[in-house]
Order: C-alpha cells, then sequence, then structure tokens
C-alpha cells in the first residue's frame, strides 16, 4: 500500500468532471454559521451541496460488531474512544513482519480530521445490539463445507485479496477506514453525484434520476448504482454484484441501499443497508460519519495498479524462500 507523498493530484477525468460542474455553477456554503443556525448549503441547481474532500479518520478503530464488554451501549465515553484507537494503533504498528508502518507515520496520517474519535460502539447499528444477524442455514453449511483458508505464505495471485491486486477494496462506497488514505471526494453535476475513494482510487457515479438497474446478466465488481433525492437526504440503490468484492461475506444476491446526509458545516452521516437473504436472515445496517477540513487535507495519487511491483515481490520472495528451504538456494 502506498502512503500520502505529495500534495492533491486528482484524475484527469475528475478534472473534467470538476470543470464542467463549476460550469454549471456551485453554491458555496455561507462563512461563519454555527451549527445552531446552519442549514443544508445548495447547488446553483438546487441539490443538497456534498462537495469537498471528506475523510473517514474518526471511524478508525471502531469495529464492525459491538464488543461484548461494552454491554448494551451504543457509543462510549470520549476517553474510551481515544484508548481504542490508541490500542488499534499500537496492535497495528507493533505486529511482525515488514511492511508495518511506524507510529510517527500513521499518527500524522489519522490526525487529518477536525473531529476526535469516534465514540461510535460499533459500525452495526441495527439491529439494536449491535450485532450481525444469524445467517441462514444454508450459508452456515456453506461456510462450514467452505471454511476460509488463512494463506500463511502466498504462491500464486489466486491467493492474494482484491486489494493487494489493486482491482478494489470492497463494495461499500465509502469503506471502514484504515489507518491512513481514507479520504473520500465527492463532486456534483446537474443529475449526477461523484464519489471518489483516495485509496484504489475507485470511483462511484450516481445517476440521480430514479432510474432502473441494468439487466440482471450485467455485474460489477461494485455493483450498479441509482440515486436520489429524498429532502436533504442522498438515497442510492445498488444491485448487480458480481459476488467477488467485498461486502463483509454478502453474495452477489445482495441489495446495498446508501444514505448520505449533511449533519453539519464539516460533517457528513453514511448509513448503509445490506439485504442478502441468501446469507443472513434480515437486512442490517451500519453508520459511518466523515468530516472535511479543506485547510488540510487533500487527496493525493494512490498508485495502486495493475502491474504494481509488490505482486511481483510478493511472489517472487516467497517462491525464493520456498527454495531456500527445500534446499535449492539461499535466503
Amino acid at each position: 500500500m502506498r502512503p500520502r507523498t505529495s500534495h492533491s493530484t486528482h484524475l484527469p477525468w475528475l478534472a473534467v468532471f470538476l470543470v464542467a460542474a463549476a460550469a454549471a455553477g456551485f453554491a458555496a456554503p455561507a462563512a461563519g454559521q454555527d451549527s445552531g443556525s446552519w442549514t443544508v448549503p445548495r447547488t446553483s441547481w438546487g441539490d443538497p451541496d456534498f462537495q469537498g474532500v471528506w475523510t473517514a479518520n474518526e471511524m478508525h478503530a471502531v469495529p464492525l460488531e459491538r464488543p461484548e464488554d461494552v454491554g448494551d451501549a451504543e457509543s462510549l465515553s470520549a476517553e474510551a474512544a481515544a484508548e481504542r484507537r490508541e490500542a488499534q494503533t499500537q496492535r497495528t504498528v507493533n505486529a511482525e513482519g515488514i511492511g508495518n508502518y511506524d507510529r510517527a507515520f500513521r499518527d500524522t496520517a489519522l490526525g487529518y480530521t477536525k473531529q476526535e474519535p469516534s465514540t461510535q460502539a460499533s459500525l452495526v447499528v441495527d439491529p439494536p445490539d449491535g450485532r450481525l444477524p444469524p445467517l441462514t442455514a444454508e450459508e452456515e453449511r456453506r461456510r462450514e463445507e467452505n471454511p476460509r483458508r488463512r494463506v500463511v505464505r502466498t504462491t500464486n495471485w489466486e491467493e492474494m485479496g482484491n486489494w493487494p491486486r489493486c482491482i478494489t477494496r470492497g463494495a461499500l462506497t465509502i469503506v471502514q477506514p484504515s489507518g491512513y488514505n481514507n479520504g473520500v471526494q465527492i463532486v456534483q453535476g446537474p443529475g449526477y453525484v461523484a464519489i471518489t475513494k483516495e485509496m484504489l482510487h475507485e470511483t462511484r457515479i450516481v445517476p440521480v434520476d430514479s432510474s432502473a438497474h441494468v439487466g440482471e446478466n450485467v455485474t460489477t465488481w461494485s455493483g450498479d448504482a441509482r440515486g436520489r433525492w429524498e429532502g436533504d437526504t442522498l438515497v442510492v440503490e445498488i444491485a448487480n454484484f458480481n459476488g467477488r468484492s467485498s461486502l463483509f461475506g454478502a453474495s452477489a444476491n445482495a441489495r446495498l441501499t446508501e444514505r448520505f446526509t449533511r449533519i453539519g458545516p464539516d460533517q457528513l452521516e453514511y448509513l448503509f443497508t445490506i439485504e442478502d437473504p441468501t446469507v443472513w436472515t434480515r437486512p442490517w445496517t451500519g453508520r459511518m460519519t466523515i468530516s472535511k477540513d479543506d485547510s488540510q487535507y487533500e487527496l493525493v495519487e494512490y498508485a495502486c495498479h495493475e502491474g504494481n511491483y509488490a505482486m511481483i515481490n510478493t511472489l517472487s520472495g516467497a517462491r525464493a524462500l520456498a527454495e531456500a528451504e527445500s534446499g535449492g538456494g539461499s535466503r
């Protein structure tokens, strides 16, 4: 994975989109407003304005499911949330093996936010207990018959996930944050919203016209998105997954509904609901917030692409170790 190394570098198409959207006219938020008098800003064509560079850094270390030691609490104290993030950072920087970033790097990367660490007890907010719903009997049988195999040493490209292969980080438009490169850029034009994830530089372009999905025979890594406005909330419904992209264990039958709502001048709420009756006994919902600070956070190129040298290094290193262990060479 490649860290932040320079100032903003945008993809060429994104620059074209921004110019076109600027020509259509952007409405800037009123300056000097506090949260008590703040209202959602509007574009010149009247849609809620979500544009800007945001970061999910505040959500770092929030687990998917609510830990048992939290009990029924939906949130932690500010002190406990800070301790949780510190513990997660320590686990990461103290991990064994080559390739872990040091403490100074992670503290700097996670510092790009106005917000303190989130106090949410878990990403899952429904079911109310903060836990994923039970698996279906069919899914339980499938997982028993095909347990996930932990790969200790990668010997071929098929054993590597989509992320190190630079294909995708997953089907969510805003993914669970890691220790760095958690930026999200949103740009808008009449009838469209485009959302770019900094890490793996993926962009979801959402037609905001309530149009029908493409045919069921057309599937993609991130699904087919269609959006609509419900008041000040952008609702995006996503279907047509190929079943090979990470979505918490969901299958190609999943339907993902995302809801984006500005809840303050510098904060946006992101709710995602996953419905997959072949995997879970009921739909479930997760929640994240993202924040922006235009004075300090900029997107940089995340140079992960086909032919990335990490793939060559990983596979050649594993094969060299195997040869050395068999007596056919030296480390």
